[in-house]
């Protein structure tokens, strides 16, 4: 799985790096966003295979992976088709708690989780909105 995703993100950045601006913007262009996505997806990488190599031990169960593989297919699909229905702020929401609850991080805190989603909701909420003056819908018909 980590092989494969690694693939898949160097053919994105691949992709990403031959976008070109219709005018000069300096660093933050049309490529940024999915470059700086594909350096983070890296380093998760690194850290994934880091993980597989310190316990090797750890038996890996290939049913488990492709349930959880599917369930991020699932809920990125979900996102994607009610994105505009439900605005940025609460599918983003419901998005990023479900990968939070998919991967069991704050598996014990719910409230953790809350807030794990509304803090990264909000930062790519200003990122995109405030920095990138992107506008994002808010709910279908309000933009």
């Amino acid at each position: 799985m980590p092989f494969a995703l690694f693939f898949l993100t160097t053919i994105y950045l691949i992709t990403a790096l031959q976008i070109t601006p219709q005018v000069d913007e300096g660093l933050v262009g049309p490529s940024f966003i999915p470059v700086l996505a594909s350096i983070f997806m890296y380093a998760a990488l690194g850290f994934v295979v880091r993980g597989i190599l310190n316990d090797p031990q750890k038996p890996q169960n290939d049913k488990q992976s492709l349930w959880v593989l599917a369930q991020m297919v699932i809920v990125t699909a979900a996102y994607i088709l009610l994105f505009k229905k439900l605005g940025y702020p609460l599918s983003t929401f419901l998005f990023v708690y479900a990968l939070l609850y998919i991967f069991s991080l704050e598996e014990k805190s719910y409230l953790k989780r809350i807030f794990y989603s509304a803090g990264i909701t909000g930062i790519f909420y200003i990122l995109y909105a405030i920095c990138f003056n992107v506008r994002l819908p808010l709910f279908e018909g309000i933009s």
